[in-house]
């Protein structure tokens, strides 16, 4: 039998005003309160050896990216390094760079009139749409599209001609005969620049529409349903496909367990419509290189089914359904529903392996649950590693035995908060991480930044080189014996580290390293590559760290800038051409601690767009104003293993202002390490995506800048919030609203409480953006103290007004706890319930049930073989159920037996029920009892109505006397006492 109760829906959703009676009816879970109407369906879940496979549709190409097409131009800008200009940039995806014309000329007899442009296409084929993307005012006023059909592209036709181009052209010509050539042949300029063409793009088909959408980062590929949504309920599930993903599950489970208030079990077998299944086993179109990440995603009216190689892959789907459900999923508070998904198949995978975020505890101390909290935002955009930066000259925060004045206790200006990591703590968040898949990158920093290290070891004098008066650096000098005191300490502070970073890396600093002889840095590298190597770890190094490497060896080189404090530039093209593996952290785009919005941070300032605007494969060279692969060719898009965006810590402090200068923009940082290069080149698509991203944050209680950049999308959640016996709510939180591009004093609010009062003006809570104190928009809240009529479960609303609109935000006020073990089919007997509250939902237990004190009981649509008791302090509650044998409650908190004035089906006792000394309400309706029926000395509100009892009815010491709310009992037996009137 179903559990009628939980189909209970709120019955006020946004938009509608309402004011219901008050329902003194216990729900099975908090969530289910609000939970929509449960229908079983079973659905088919993906064997470990069944692969998934996506139908393939027509779709438009780019036929200027298929391999062979070739772009070419009349002329070129050949200002060294000629390949930033070359017309093959236009044909590249990457929309910031791009062909250039030999605009120097213009003036000199040079008639840039005459330019053209063309792609001859790798063979012929029909061409429908030809979108160019200009950037101003470098672009012709006029100019005629041509093809040609010949082999050798020298009869051209016109086919349209063209004036004022927007920056952003489309052209649709329609062309279905093959196509051999596509010419962009300029006739008219006012421009004295010539022509810059970021983008020549030839569709076989319409130009496919910005990819948006609720995912971030963007799938690779994602294609809409249709039908009813997918509905999380107080009965789903997470199914598994194997045992072996439960711990993985767990995880899952717990990241939407306190939105929703549900149990959310882990079980292995076949799922429902409810449900939300998870099984490992091949799948069609994700590339063998990328099985250990991708996934497959289904979510319908049928279920969400995520099927993946790897578990890996499973948290990853897990990741992007989160994200399609409401963002109030985020809330750590229990909050009302419905938990929806609209139906989407989902097929992706990552561009890259590494994709990370560092953070500076060495200058800036984050407590383990700050990691944390960092680690879990990091896991919800899908990044798998987290760079901490553990050493610098303002401290040293990790625990090295022996060397007990490494002790954290180093500070960084004003405000500078104290601490270190016990290696304990350290081994701690590394399982934390690895349970969500990431991998701590742990890096202590040398030879320099390490004026912390040095003095904790003895100072200069023992550490520094003979005469070395810097106090930032281990001495690098082969000839001098403090090298080898600096080495000594470094082979014992390494293994060590890697004794307690399972990880494959260790970070070893070695950047800035300003008027240290070349030659010996490059020798201290080298003995630092030793002892990571001998180890067992993989080194890698800020550049120039990787002049020092060994050749053959697999250490990577941490690409970030080529700074060298005025000095002439290190960078070369041999930095790049010994296939070493590459992170990519470009300063110009993916320093997080540089300002944003009027924030404070350091210059120049990396603005939304500039944090988007750009690509592994093309970086700009910031201190030498060059891009870095023309001009010095790498790093090479073959090496690139991973994108990091750092927040150095000079001026964060803790968590808030981390997480503001992290927020939004790491957002699409990661979104360029995972998704493929094509759909990460429109960023007002990224910004649309964006904008549902913000109130994931603020239900998480995020720091986030809400930047006027983004038109945020409003979300809203009530709250289920709990009363005691005296049936008040004193100051409880019961709305928020997410609504981060309006200020929250621009808001009003009132309460409806849902038991007939009067609606009450409220007071809105809120954190407004203040960006020079780095402080994002808060979640409004509205919170309210009220005393209902009698115990029951009551649906109010808040609702919110700005000019006009008006947010109306159900939520649900109770005296029912929620279910902390839920049960389900035949179990044996006897089952104790020593402490949470356990839920029957439809389950059957041969044998007795025995609830300790402080426990709680909620059976609906079950069967009970044997006797129930309770004793003590907790609620019970039987909806729809059979007992077969006495039922025994006394001293409890609350108690239901029966029918819930209609709300479920009655309950059969085939025995006596007898009821003692209870606190709190105690109501028996609509049940029958096979035998006397007692209830005596209990102290709260007592119903007993339309009860069917085979035997008497007696009722004594009552406080108040018992009511039968209008529904006599029938007794075969006397009715005395208290209850000889009912």
């Amino acid at each position: 039998m179903r559990i009628p109760f939980l189909s209970l829906k709120p019955e006020g959703r946004p938009g509608a005003g309402h004011r219901s009676r008050p329902r003194a009816v216990p729900a099975l879970t908090i969530g289910a309160l609000v939970a929509a109407a449960l229908v079983p369906l079973t659905v088919g879940q993906a064997s470990a050896g069944t692969p998934t496979t996506y139908a393939e549709t027509p779709e438009s190409v780019n036929l200027a990216l298929l391999p062979g097409a070739v772009a070419s131009a009349k002329s070129q800008r050949m200002t060294a390094p000629a390949a930033t200009y070359a017309p093959a940039n236009a044909i590249d995806v990457f929309v910031h760079n791009g062909w250039t014309s030999n605009y120097a000329s213009v003036g000199g007899g040079y008639d840039p009139t005459q330019d053209w442009f063309q792609v001859k296409l790798a063979s012929p084929a029909p061409v429908y749409e030809v979108f160019s993307r200009w950037t101003s005012p470098a672009k012709p006023t006029e100019y005629d599209l041509q093809v040609s059909t010949d082999a050798d592209c020298q009869t051209w036709a016109t086919v349209t001609h063209v004036v004022n181009p927007a920056d952003k052209d489309s052209q649709v010509i329609d062309r279905k005969d093959p196509i051999s050539c596509v010419r962009m042949q300029a006739t008219a300029t006012t421009s004295t620049t010539g022509y810059t063409l970021n983008e020549f793009e030839l569709w076989s088909g319409p130009k496919p529409p910005p990819t948006v959408g609720q995912i971030i980062p963007v799938p690779v590929q994602q294609t809409a349903g249709t039908g009813q949504p997918f509905e999380l309920t107080a009965t789903s599930r997470i199914v598994v496909s194997s045992s072996a993903l439960a711990a993985t599950a767990e995880v899952l489970a717990g990241y939407l367990r306190p939105a929703t208030g549900f149990v959310l079990p882990v079980v292995t077998g076949s799922a429902t419509a409810s449900d939300v299944a998870l099984s490992t086993g091949p799948v069609s179109g994700i590339p063998a290189d990328k099985a250990d990440e991708g996934y497959s995603l289904t979510v319908s009216s049928a279920g969400a089914k995520i099927v993946a190689p790897q578990a890996h892959g499973l948290f990853n789907g897990f990741v992007s359904l989160r994200q399609l459900l409401p963002a109030a999923i985020n809330s750590p508070a229990t909050g009302v529903g419905p938990w929806t998904a609209q139906p989407i198949t989902v097929l992706d995978y990552p561009r890259y392996a590494h994709r990370g975020l560092q953070l500076d505890p060495a200058r800036n101390f984050m407590t383990v649950a700050e990691i944390r909290s960092m680690i879990d935002q990091l896991a919800a955009l899908k990044g798998d590693r987290l760079h901490l930066h553990l050493s610098d000259s303002q401290s040293w925060r990790l625990e090295i035995k022996g060397y007990p004045a490494l002790d954290g206790t180093g500070c960084n200006g004003s405000g500078c908060i104290a601490g270190f990591y016990t290696q304990e703590d350290f081994k701690g968040l590394v399982k934390y991480a690895a349970d969500r898949f990431i991998e701590l990158v742990p890096e202590l920093e040398g030879p320099a930044h390490a004026t912390a290290a040095v003095r904790s070891l003895g100072g200069v004098a023992v550490m520094g080189c003979q005469g070395q008066t810097q106090t930032d650096r281990f001495c690098t000098n082969p000839h001098d014996p403090a090298s080898e005191r600096a080495l000594a300490f470094w082979r014992d502070a390494i293994a060590q580290l890697a004794a307690i970073s399972p990880a494959p890396i260790v970070h070893i600093g070695g950047d800035e390293a300003i008027g240290m002889p070349h030659e010996d840095y490059k020798w201290w590298i080298g003995q630092m590559e030793s002892i990571v190597n001998n180890n067992g770890k993989r080194m890698m190094g800020w550049n120039p760290a990787l002049e020092g490497y060994a050749p053959g060896t697999t250490s990577i080189n941490h690409y970030w800038s080529d700074y060298t404090g005025g000095g002439p530039p290190l960078i070369k093209p041999e930095w790049f051409n010994q296939g070493r593996s590459v992170i990519t952290t470009p300063e110009w785009n993916a320093y997080l601690d540089f300002g944003y919005d009027g924030s404070p941070g350091r210059t120049p300032r990396t603005e939304l767009d500039k944090a988007y605007s750009w690509d592994p494969e093309w970086v700009w060279e910031k201190y030498r104003n060059v891009w870095a692969q023309p001009a010095y060719g790498g790093p090479k898009a073959e090496d690139i293993i991973g994108i990091e965006a750092p927040i150095w810590g000079e001026q964060m402090r803790g968590l808030a202002t981390n997480e503001f200068m992290v927020f939004p923009r790491l957002a699409g940082i990661l979104e360029k390490a995972w998704s493929p290069k094509v759909l990460t080149q429109d960023y007002d698509a990224y910004v649309q995506r964006l904008s549902v991203a913000g109130p994931r944050w603020a239900f998480a209680n995020v720091n986030y800048g809400s930047i006027a950049q983004v038109n945020w999308t409003p979300e809203s959640m009530g709250t289920v919030t709990h009363f005691g016996v005296d049936r008040t709510v004193s100051n409880a939180p019961l709305g928020r609203l997410a609504a981060g591009s309006t200020p929250p004093g621009e808001f009003t609010a009132a309460i409806d409480w849902g038991d007939g009062s009067a609606a009450e003006t409220a007071a809105i809570a809120a954190r407004d953006y203040v960006a020079s104190q780095r402080q994002g928009r808060s979640l409004m809240t509205v919170s309210g103290s009220h005393t209902y009529p009698v115990d029951g479960v009551y649906h109010g609303t808040v609702t919110y007004s700005r000019q006009g609109q008006t947010w109306i935000v159900p939520f649900v006020a109770t005296a029912v706890p929620s279910c902390t073990t839920m049960m389900t089919g035949t179990h044996q007997g006897p089952f104790t319930v020593s402490s949470g509250v356990a839920c029957l939902d439809g389950a059957t237990v041969s044998g007795p049930v025995n609830v300790a004190a402080g426990a709680g009981l909620y059976a609906s649509g079950s069967v009970v073989r044997g006797p129930v008791t309770a004793s003590g302090a907790g609620n019970v509650l039987l909806c729809g159920t059979t007992v077969s044998g006495p039922v025994s409650v006394t001293g409890r908190t609350r108690v239901w037996i029966g029918n819930q004035n209609g709300e479920c089906a009655p309950t059969t006792v085939q025995g006596p029920v007898t009821v003692r000394s209870s606190v709190g309400q105690v109501t028996v309706d609509g049940a029958t009892v096979a035998g006397p029926l007692v209830v005596q000395n209990n102290t709260g509100s007592t119903i007993v109505s339309g009860n069917h009892i085979s035997g008497p009815l007696s009722c004594t010491g009552n406080s108040p006397a018992p009511t039968n709310a209008g529904q006599p009992n029938s007794a075969s037996g006397p009715k005395t006492g208290q209850c000889a009137g009912l």
